[in-house]
């Protein structure tokens, strides 16, 4: 499809010149670095652990400021998403195939729209335990339904994946922005309407409208309320447990080969800021012994053991909760 007929299918729906960049950037910016590099992040199934916890739009250096400052516990390292957005990293990990020996929490309405009976069973929180007020799921929320999911399915791995430090920011720090998306862009989104968007916390970064120190303590205070649960459930969870992220966010960094200033997260961007994301592995003692269902009997996976290693809802729910945090589209 053309870009013009893009950006015509568009209209209504992406009126704001921040989002209509957005979109740009993908269709025109995207595909010439796909042609001059391809894609060079790692495949989340295909590396070790038992349950992975995805933190939602986390920068590598910003979770490196928190393990730092707090000194976490555990091994932190680079992982390269092969997405730059939420539906890309989906669609890129997930889409197309069954995975019979995992089971997803999710926060993420993106889900919804790009996976189809993909896992052994999906648990998506953001349908019936969506908070209003906040405009998202709430971490201790999605951490005791990961918790639940441990308990129904011990054998199989457990994906949580938490909507934290995507915005809205439910930090220390907050930006009054982010109750306008949260009670204007749902209902302009149910009421198919976004003709009178209300400002998008990116988008006021972008314009100088908000300080780039204040947006970070937003951010950074988002990624500190979401870890405030998801370390504890690292520790609770048997197994060997990494925590990562589906992508970063740009605040202003050039993307090649243009010299093009990048703003939040869009997909199909190759850049460190958006690719390169925390893959932090608190200790653990114990691996799980995963069993793959199917058609097939049972099949048992073997895990290797610390010593070894080293001694639903239909559309319109969907548009709600995406226009919450932030997308028209």
């Amino acid at each position: 499809m053309a870009l013009q007929e893009k950006l015509t299918m568009a209209k209504g729906t992406l009126t704001t010149p921040f989002m209509r960049r957005q979109l740009l950037l993908s269709s025109v910016l995207g595909p010439i670095q796909k042609r001059i590099r391809g894609n060079d992040g790692e495949y989340v199934m295909d590396a070790d652990w038992d349950n992975l916890i995805i933190l939602d739009g986390c920068r590598y250096d910003l979770f490196t400021q928190i393990y730092t400052k707090n000194s976490l516990d555990g091994e932190l390292s680079r992982f390269q998403s092969r997405g730059s957005s939420s539906p890309e990293f989906l669609s890129e990990n997930f889409e197309g195939r069954t995975h019979n020996d995992t089971v997803y929490v999710t926060a993420n309405p993106h889900e919804k729209r790009i996976l189809d009976d993909t896992f052994y069973d999906t648990d998506r929180a953001w349908i019936d335990d969506w908070d209003d007020e906040a405009g998202t799921v709430l971490p201790a929320v999605l951490s005791e339904r990961a918790r639940s999911a441990h308990d129904t399915y011990p054998n199989k791995r457990l994906i949580a994946h938490f909507m934290q430090p995507h915005v809205p920011f439910i930090g220390e720090t907050q930006l009054d922005v982010d109750s306008e998306i949260t009670s204007g862009l749902r209902d302009m989104m149910l009421e198919d309407s976004m003709d009178d968007a209300p400002g998008f916390a990116w988008e006021e970064l972008q314009n100088g409208e908000i300080e780039e120190g204040v947006f970070w303590e937003a951010y950074r205070d988002n990624l500190i309320r979401v870890l405030e649960e998801a370390v504890p459930l690292a520790e609770d969870l048997p197994g060997k447990t990494v925590i990562t992220a589906d992508h970063g966010n740009a605040l202003g960094e050039w993307a090649t080969p243009f010299p093009v200033p990048v703003y939040f997260h869009p997909t199909n961007i190759r850049m460190p800021e958006l690719n390169t994301v925390p893959w932090f592995v608190p200790p653990y003692t114990e691996r799980k012994q995963i069993v793959r269902s199917g058609d097939a009997p049972e099949e048992t996976i073997e895990t290797p053991t610390a010593a070894d290693e080293s001694a639903e809802s239909d559309e319109s729910d969907v548009e709600e909760r995406l226009s919450a945090l932030g997308y028209a589209d």
